[in-house]
């Protein structure tokens, strides 16, 4: 075979692999409507097709999509009151609702808003707690049967739980509709993803805003924030 064959195979081996990666993690829609230029001044309209600084963030809208779930995984209407987990028909991920926000913390009920727990990992490290740490939070939802008959709680990583933030909302800039009860708050992030940094480690780990859309920090691992458990759809 000549040269040119073997590397014309290579590259649609190459391309092939690229779009299934590609079709295997579709993203939702940021909520992005603005577009800048070089030095961030906004450009209002957008540019037009052909021109410079045309294919921006803005110029791609994608449908944002959730499914109520009860307990057994059925679909429910959105305008049902009480739900269990809500789906993202565009990721397919399964998140966790949250429950009672009363400003009463309740260790004994996993989904209580108002719980907060410290970072912790095993093998990975952070601040270990009694019953007060994100390990013992995701132990206690795949305890048993599960949560909703799913032992594959975890908690999402940044990438993940950004996605719930849409740049077109603000306070909150989830949908309430859909995660109800969320905790906002003006001066810092408020919930833990599984992401840490990437050279100190489990001494800090990212953490995302829901009061300003895209807002994420870095905080120590021994601070006290709240969460959400997400799963993988099978």
């Amino acid at each position: 075979m000549k040269w040119g064959g073997i590397v014309f195979i290579v590259l649609a081996i190459y391309f092939a692999l690229f779009s299934s990666l590609q079709a295997a993690e579709p993203l939702s829609d940021t909520g992005q409507t603005k577009c800048f230029d070089e030095s961030g001044v906004e450009i209002n309209p957008c540019p037009a097709p052909g021109t410079a600084f045309y294919g921006q963030d803005a110029h791609y809208s994608r449908d944002r999509s959730y499914t109520k779930l009860d307990s057994d995984d059925n679909n429910l209407s959105n305008l049902t009151t009480n739900w269990s987990m809500v789906r993202d028909n565009v990721t397919g991920l399964i998140w966790e609702v949250k429950q009672s926000r009363d400003g009463v913390k309740n260790y004994d009920n996993p989904h209580d808003t108002d719980n907060t727990y410290t970072w912790y990992s095993t093998g990975i490290g952070g601040t270990p707690g009694d019953s007060t740490d994100t390990e013992d939070f995701i132990n206690s939802l795949n305890t048993g049967s599960g949560f909703c008959g799913h032992t594959d709680w975890r908690l999402p990583t940044i990438k993940e739980l950004s996605r719930l933030t849409d740049l077109n909302r603000y306070h909150p800039s989830i949908d309430i509709t859909f995660f109800p009860r969320v905790v906002l708050n003006d001066y810092y992030c408020e919930y833990w993803s599984s992401t840490c940094h990437a050279l100190y480690g489990a001494s800090q780990a990212w953490i995302v805003d829901f009061e300003n859309a895209g807002a994420n920090c870095l905080l120590g691992t021994m601070g006290s924030f709240h969460v959400r458990a997400v799963r993988s759809e099978q």
